[in-house]
């Protein structure tokens, strides 16, 4: 078991973040339409008490209630893949299949990516808090948002905040038109740009608007001597 927590912090509220996140979804669906398919999006009680069953964590449980929205997606990549799918299934020559469950109680989701044929399974919490950047710079709160058990808290390893005025040093990943140091918000002109490579969290004011995007990833290999498990670590462990 690997964990890694991600703090995102955003000059947005949190409705605005759930407008472009649901954008964002929609065009990266239309990229991979092809790779994709949607297995249900409304789905009986009988099937939902299964699925709950089945894939979601005990300690996790409590979490879903029948209010849940819960989608089933399959992957099937043969020549081109999502960029995240690299970091942890390297270039593999051969057709990859994951199967994708997700799980929408906003402003948490439970997101659970698995390819048991390698041993490997996904496991991504996410919670959306409103004007909460003060926090993310205090280390004695790195647990705060996720409910972790004592085999969870051996593995956790120090959080990391995302920093979206930082330059990417990866060039194939870098998109002009999505970069937040290079782009005005007609709507909202005193949002952006923020200064390239600056901690712009730190001095925010209180009068505008922010949130902040809590991430726990734990990555679960069943089958230590796989392939994968390096590429795995050097995501998850990379240093600051």
């Amino acid at each position: 078991m690997k964990l890694k927590e991600y703090r995102i912090p955003i000059p947005l509220t949190l409705e605005e973040y759930r407008l472009g996140q649901q954008w964002t979804e929609n065009e990266l669906f239309k990229e991979n339409l092809q790779t994709c398919r949607t297995i249900y999006n409304n789905i009986t009680e009988e099937k939902r008490l299964e699925i709950i069953k089945e894939k979601i964590p005990l300690n996790l449980k409590s979490i879903i209630t029948s209010s849940t929205i819960i989608t089933h997606k399959i992957y099937n990549f043969k020549d081109q893949k999502p960029k995240f799918i690299e970091f942890f299934f390297l270039n593999t020559k051969t057709d990859l299949i994951l199967n994708e469950y997700s799980f929408n109680n906003w402003p948490y989701t439970l997101t659970i990516i698995e390819n048991l044929d390698n041993s490997i399974r996904i496991i991504i919490q996410s919670y959306y808090i409103n004007n909460n950047l003060s926090i993310i710079n205090n280390n004695q709160n790195s647990q705060i948002y996720f409910s972790l058990n004592d085999e969870q808290i051996k593995y956790l390893k120090d959080y990391e905040i995302i920093n979206i005025s930082e330059r990417l040093d990866d060039k194939k990943d870098y998109r002009i038109d999505e970069d937040p140091t290079r782009n005005i918000s007609i709507k909202k002109p005193d949002l952006l740009p923020l200064e390239l490579n600056t901690k712009w969290y730190e001095n925010w004011p209180n009068n505008q608007p922010s949130m902040c995007v809590y991430k726990l990833i734990e990555l679960i290999i069943f089958n230590e001597k796989s392939f994968f498990t390096k590429a795995t670590n050097k995501f998850l462990v990379k240093k600051k």
